[in-house]
Formats: C-alpha cells, structure tokens, sequence
C-alpha cells in the first residue's frame, strides 16, 4: 500500500473487504487460475512446435544412397589443393558406397580401390551421374 492510499484509499482497496480469510482463498483461486493458463501456454507451444517442425521436413529431403552407388563427396577448405583459388572444385570424386554405416552415414572407397579414411554423411554426398 502506498503513503497515499493510506489517507485516501483507491479503488481496489474501497471495495476489498479487509478479510484475511477471503484474501487468501482469493489468492489460492488465482493460483489455480494461474496453473490453468500455463497448461494452456504449454499446449499452445507445443502445437507451434509441432507445425513447425511439419513445415520444416515437408521441404526437406533425405539423401539416400545403397553400396555400389557411385557419389561425390564435398570439398573443404582444409583438403582442397593449395593455390587453388576460388576456381578450384568444390566436389571430389567419384566414390563408391562400400559399406552403410547407419542411415545417413556411408563408408567410401575410391575409384582405384583405396579405402577413404572415415565415414561420410550423406548431407556431404551427392549422387554421381555418369
């Protein structure tokens, strides 16, 4: 309460009973309130999230590939060729799929037979064509 609401009281204070009791069951009711509103905030969140998780996928697409599929595998600026400039390629191969790791994660070995160190994501890989 302020200094001046002392003296003169406000609105909200005038027509407030002066009642512990009904204070307190006034504030548990809002309590009650207040957990109702959130459940309703988190629904609303949730059926956000979900449409725009559905938006996302519905313009995505996944790259699947099966062994024996030739493929290129992108370039980095820490394995491409030194003085290569901006002109240089910017996908190296072709690969083949020798072994499919899980989905999304493939194993590759060049044209000439020599196993590429580590496993390659599929996000890295395009499909080559010959």
């Amino acid at each position: 309460m302020s200094p001046a609401e002392a003296t003169l009281p406000s609105l909200r204070r005038s027509h407030l009973p002066n009642n512990p009791e009904l204070n307190n069951n006034m504030i548990k009711d809002s309590l009650d309130f207040a957990e109702g509103s959130r459940d309703q905030a988190l629904l609303r969140i949730q059926n956000y999230q979900q449409l725009a998780a559905k938006y996302y996928n519905k313009k995505t697409f996944g790259r699947h590939f099966a062994e024996g599929d030739l493929v290129l595998r992108k370039v980095f600026e820490n394995t491409s060729e030194a003085n290569a400039g901006k002109l240089s390629a910017n996908w190296k191969g072709p690969y083949i799929i020798v072994k499919i790791v899980k989905p999304g994660v493939y194993q590759l070995v060049t044209m000439a037979g020599t196993e590429i160190p580590r496993s390659w994501n599929s996000m890295k890989l395009k499909r080559f064509y010959y």
